[in-house]
């Protein structure tokens, strides 16, 4: 499958990649990663929860733990991955991409990208050559939201805006988890 890309997985879901591939991915990531926790955010596309679904199977039968943040934009997942101190984590997001595409954006330890040169090329070969074999400790999907944690981040980054009335359209966009909070 042709879905690993410069700097993450991305394609037609059901066409370039699929759960079997997806699977595949978490389960070599916490070795790629070398982590037992990698937390997981993801986007409002259809086809997100059935990857999350996938990946979290992958992930925690390598033996390492799933943190849910739930439905999250890229920099809160970026926050997360610092906030909670994980060695790794994944965006499920094809950012501006139409619709019936998805993708998944790799982090490690410190929100540093996983690209070409930095771990896709490594994961893209145990994916394609090295057996699955499942820990006998599977990991667990833990629920760790960071949503108002992140907007604490923000508020100081944010001018005060109380005097205006302010219009903003987010296209459908992840960010209207936290723009009217903020």
């Amino acid at each position: 499958m042709g879905a690993f890309k410069a700097y993450d997985i991305r394609g037609v879901y059901n066409q370039d990649f699929d759960q079997e591939f997806v699977y595949k991915v978490g389960y070599f990531l916490p070795k790629l990663l070398d982590t037992s926790v990698i937390a997981v955010g993801r986007d409002v596309r259809l086809s997100s929860d059935e990857i999350f679904e996938a990946l979290a199977r992958g992930i925690t039968d390598s033996g390492a733990d799933v943190w849910d943040i739930g439905l999250a934009t890229t920099p809160m997942v970026y926050f997360a991955t610092v906030h909670l101190n994980v060695g790794g984590s994944v965006q499920i997001t094809a950012s501006h991409n139409p619709a019936i595409y998805n993708g998944l954006k790799i982090s490690r330890r410190g929100a540093l990208p996983v690209g070409e040169d930095s771990g896709l090329k490594e994961l893209e070969q145990m994916v394609n050559t090295l057996k699955i074999e499942v820990a006998p400790q599977r990991g667990q999907v833990i629920e760790k939201g960071v949503k108002e944690e992140y907007i604490e981040f923000l508020r100081p980054f944010v001018p005060n805006l109380a005097s205006l009335k302010v219009s903003i359209d987010l296209s459908n966009g992840m960010a209207n988890l936290i723009t009217k909070e903020l």
